[in-house]
């Protein structure tokens, strides 16, 4: 059994595709989003940062994302340009499949005098922020949503776990890694589980389990679903 660990709602692809494929899926998600009712700024000598969906969202929901349509935009991931597209956005000055890629154009000659908003949830990338500001880039966040970690697995899950059913874990975030120690130390079955398969969506992810002495870490080559799906497929045993 496979436990996916992101919200149903962003999900139900991976899990169609993987029971599409014999796998037998656990589904769980590990937060919840809340999206804020606020006016975020639109400045026009400002380059705005997409790097989620929801934030994408946040904006549709408050009425403001028409106000985008004309702005600078820099987005982080296919799925974010994707929605944003549908929504309208079209002048994207720069799209990158993850955040260190995002960091060294931002940092490079061209970009580095620029001024920068990071359309942003109240968790964010620490690491991807602690760079920027050791290169000086002027940049701030904008929080638009909240992300709300659980603090209690369901008694189905530990279940689970105590009767050995969860071989394979997916993670697409920090977060949600965090959360997963965490819950495991709380019910103490943090030793058991670290010979269970992780599968990762980016190796910022996977190192986090790494360090934590995981020993079955397993990371997409690219940071998508498909290269994440053969990742699976490729290491994991029915």
């Amino acid at each position: 059994m496979i436990l996916i660990t992101r919200p149903k709602d962003q999900s139900r692809n991976l899990k169609s595709n993987l029971e599409k494929k014999g796998y037998d899926i656990f589904q769980e998600g590990f937060y919840k989003i809340q999206y804020l009712k606020q006016q975020a700024s639109h400045d026009p000598n400002t380059y705005y940062i997409f790097s989620s969906i929801h934030s994408v969202i946040s904006l549709k929901k408050n009425n403001q994302i028409l106000k985008f349509r004309n702005l600078n935009i820099l987005v982080i991931g296919q799925q974010v340009k994707k929605l944003l597209k549908e929504y309208g956005c079209k002048n994207f000055e720069i799209i990158t499949p993850d955040s260190t890629s995002m960091l060294k154009i931002i940092s490079s000659a061209k970009y580095r005098k620029k001024n920068y908003t990071y359309l942003c949830s109240n968790i964010i990338n620490d690491e991807f922020f602690n760079e920027v500001h050791k290169k000086k880039i002027n940049i701030r966040k904008e929080v638009v949503y909240k992300t709300i970690g659980i603090d209690t697995f369901t008694k189905k899950l530990i279940e689970s776990f105590e009767l050995n059913k969860i071989k394979g874990v997916i993670f697409y975030s920090q977060l949600s890694v965090r959360i997963y120690i965490k819950l495991l130390k709380k019910y103490k079955i943090f030793s058991n589980s670290k010979s269970i398969n992780v599968y990762c969506l980016s190796k910022r992810v996977a190192k986090h389990l790494r360090n934590k002495n995981f020993d079955k870490v397993y990371v997409a080559k690219n940071p998508n679903e498909r290269s994440l799906i053969s990742a699976i497929k490729k290491n994991h045993y029915y």
